[in-house]
This record gives C-alpha cells, sequence and structure tokens, in this order.
C-alpha cells in the first residue's frame, strides 16, 4: 500500500526557506517569521521574503520541494551580495496591478521610496528593475537618482531593453492566441509595438488577459466564445496561481490597453 506524503504547512514552508537560506548567508538573523513572510538581517542590511509565490508552486508539484527552495533562495540570497552599480542595459519595465500597490502600502508607507513606477491605466503599473544573472531587483528611488537618466525617459529605455533581451513567440488560431518570451515577462509585452492587425487576425478589438506573469491570451472583442474562454481562465488563475498580475481583461483602444467593459 502507497501513501500520499503529507503536504508542509505554509510556516512549515516559510521554516524551511530560512534554513536553507541561513546555509547560505553568513551571520543571517530572523527577525520575523509567519506563514507567508519572512523578515531577516545580516549586518546592516534587513529584507522582507514572500512566500505566497513559492509556495503555491510547491502546492501544485510537492514532490519538487528541494528543487523549488533552491530555486527561490538563490534568488534571494544575491540580495545580501555586495551591492553594485546598477547599469543602464539592464534595467526592465515590470507590469503589476493596483493589488501589488495596496500591498505595498500595507507593507511599509514609505513604499515609494523603495520602488521607482508608474500608472499605466486604472488598474496596471510599470514598475523598474534591474535584470541580473540571479534575480530581478526593483530599482529603489536612491539607485535611480544615481543614474545618468531623466525619469521621463526611462520608459523608453526598459522597453528597448526588453525587446534586445527577449524571443517572443506566438501560438494558437482562428482568433486565439497566446504569447510567450521566457516565462518571466509575458506581461510587460503589452508595453511593445505589436499590437497590430497584421500580428493578430482577431474579430473586433484586440482583447488580452494577463493573469500571471508568464500568461499573455489574446482575442477578439467579437469573438465571444474566445473571449469567454479567456474571463474563465483570468479567473481561475488568479483563484489558484502564483506570480499573479490582473483580474481584469484589457482592450486595445487608441494605441494602449484599458480595463475592458467586456470582462467587469
Amino acid at each position: 500500500m502507497f501513501f500520499k506524503k503529507k503536504k508542509i504547512t505554509p510556516k512549515e514552508f516559510s521554516q524551511k526557506f530560512f534554513k536553507t537560506l541561513k546555509s547560505k548567508v553568513d551571520r543571517l538573523e530572523i527577525i520575523v517569521i509567519t506563514d507567508w513572510e519572512i523578515t531577516t538581517k545580516c549586518g546592516e542590511r534587513e529584507h522582507t521574503h514572500f512566500m505566497n509565490n513559492a509556495y503555491s508552486e510547491y502546492q501544485r508539484e510537492p514532490n519538487e520541494l528541494k528543487d523549488i527552495l533552491n530555486r527561490y533562495v538563490n534568488a534571494t540570497a544575491s540580495l545580501y551580495e555586495e551591492e553594485k552599480a546598477i547599469t543602464l542595459e539592464n534595467i526592465i519595465p515590470i507590469v503589476k496591478d493596483i493589488r501589488y500597490i495596496a500591498e505595498l502600502e500595507r507593507l511599509n508607507s514609505d513604499y515609494k521610496s523603495k520602488h521607482v513606477f508608474e500608472q499605466y491605466n486604472e488598474n496596471l503599473y510599470i514598475f523598474y528593475a534591474e535584470d541580473n544573472e540571479l534575480n530581478i531587483k526593483y530599482l529603489t528611488q536612491e539607485a535611480f537618482n544615481n543614474l545618468e537618466i531623466q525619469f521621463d525617459k526611462l520608459k523608453e529605455l526598459a522597453i528597448e531593453n526588453l525587446k534586445r533581451i527577449l524571443t517572443i513567440e506566438r501560438h494558437g488560431e482562428n482568433g486565439y492566441f497566446m504569447l510567450t518570451a521566457g516565462g518571466n515577462y509575458e506581461s510587460s509585452l503589452i508595453l511593445l509595438d505589436i499590437w497590430t492587425e497584421e500580428n493578430f487576425d482577431v474579430k473586433g478589438n484586440i482583447i488580452i488577459g494577463i493573469p500571471s506573469r508568464d500568461l499573455l491570451l489574446i482575442t477578439g472583442s467579437d469573438d465571444i466564445e474566445n473571449l469567454k474562454k479567456i474571463i474563465e481562465t483570468v479567473a481561475e488563475i488568479n483563484a489558484e496561481g502564483d506570480h499573479l498580475v490582473s483580474e481584469k481583461i484589457f482592450e486595445y483602444i487608441d494605441d494602449r490597453f484599458e480595463v475592458s467593459e467586456l470582462g467587469r
């Protein structure tokens, strides 16, 4: 008789995460540990680590616990390494929704000094970050002030960097498409100048769903069947997925995406 291995709880997962992180970072101390958050300190550096995405992956693949922990810990450990100068060619745009802003504000009322961002539409924001070999590090106001670039040029620079590092592929047919670009920046593809009738043969205006950072779905505003499919997929992933971006669907109007009335 075979028995299923019992899944560990969020708190147990957080504890395992900290133990693994401590093995890689000398003099690491724990300040607070909860089901979903760990605050640690090493010397003068203090960081809060969020477990929700990693734990969601573990829930889907419980047999991959060790690999999941190592992957997230390796990215996290680099935060404690000696600060290196940010280079302009590594700055990229990351799309988040208004829920992310609310969570930042809940955790730290001074969140605006820790991030460089701008509003894209009523639901979405563009955050700027540095993409290096190990992790994605959000740009702070202090780091931005040390760069030789004006804020009104930052978006253009970040988009050009994104174009350079990504290989974009289109999948699908019959008015229902999906874009892939490596798994981290699919949602940021809304910022590129690719949204044309030639690229996406759909009925009506282009409609997209970006429920998570690695998924961008496309159909047309007059395609009832495929529109329903996108709305259902967006809702399902927001309920059960990780690395969430938005629970809305968006319509391409006047060269930009706006929240669609079709999905309200």
